[in-house]
């Protein structure tokens, strides 16, 4: 009688853990449907771009969501040589480039000084990075492009440190809750040795950063590759995303090479994107568990 009930017991138990994690599996299948069309939704127009891309204008004019009838791979050829696509590429790399490493050191130096000098001034600076995070681009456009002028930075070089000025503030504010998390003691024993500050911070703190320099990296390439109205004001047509531009506009509207030319313009920062991306989750987790 007693395997009898402790069987019974068994089988009760197990109808009650069906019962009360079915809710649950049709709770998370729900969850994961509705992702799964989040998902879709924001894909389908990079998909309706690159599908759009192998088709000619009419074709797009006619209907932008059938199929090509026929691939139209002179669209990617007529785009790269109406862009000039090796040029407009290499201005786009060369300030991305510049301008994320400049970011970096900046900010990271920056925000290093603003932890381990706890001066009154140093808050207060630092609340004044905080503050010019919500001031819209706009507000400052006009007198950006009359102080770019009069310093004579509409160059490719020249929008270099607008950009470096313009990403300082968020960088900052996130070197900053991190280095508040690594231990000053580690310091403080190459301070002993007879290092010095730029020594102690380059060869002890900055090595401790990389989770939260990776996130700084990647997130302003994003947006500096991506850029669109500072190129505009400072070098017009000399960028990637700015090239695009000469395929829709009052006297001509040429969709087919315009889709192609944003494919190969979103190629590599795509590419970039989906190897980095792991990073960015550590470092974001990370500058959470150290802020």
């Amino acid at each position: 009688m007693s395997r009898t009930n402790l069987q019974v017991d068994e089988v009760l138990q197990k109808r009650i853990q069906i019962k009360t994690s079915s809710p649950k599996r049709l709770a998370m299948l729900f969850v994961e449907i509705v992702m799964c069309a989040l998902a879709f939704i924001f894909l389908f127009p990079a998909l309706l771009t690159l599908v759009n891309s192998f088709k000619s204008h009419p074709e797009i004019v006619m209907n932008p969501f059938a199929l090509p009838t026929k691939l139209q791979l002179s669209n990617y050829a007529n785009a790269w040589r109406e862009t000039n696509f090796p040029v407009v590429l290499a201005n786009t790399f060369l300030i991305t480039l510049g301008s994320t490493i400049g970011i970096v050191l900046v900010s990271s130096m920056a925000a290093y000084v603003l932890v381990r000098f706890k001066w009154k001034i140093s808050w207060v600076i630092f609340l004044l990075f905080t503050f010019s995070m919500v001031v819209p681009f706009q507000a400052i456009m006009v007198p950006l492009f009359a102080n770019a002028k009069s310093l004579n930075l509409l160059t490719i070089l020249g929008i270099i440190p607008i950009y470096i000025g313009l990403g300082c503030p968020l960088a900052i504010f996130m070197y900053h809750g991190f280095i508040k998390g690594v231990p000053l003691e580690i310091e403080e024993s190459a301070a002993i040795d007879g290092a010095s500050m730029f020594r102690r911070f380059f060869q002890v703190v900055f090595p401790l950063l990389t989770p939260i320099t990776a996130t700084v990296a990647i997130l302003n390439v994003l947006w500096i590759w991506n850029d669109f109205l500072l190129p505009l004001l400072i070098i017009p047509g000399q960028t990637l995303q700015l090239a695009q531009y000469k395929f829709i506009g009052q006297f001509r509207q040429d969709y087919a090479l315009a889709m192609a030319s944003l494919v190969l313009s979103a190629s590599p920062i795509v590419l970039f994107y989906l190897i980095m991306q792991k990073y960015i989750i550590k470092g974001i987790s990370a500058g959470a568990v150290k802020g």
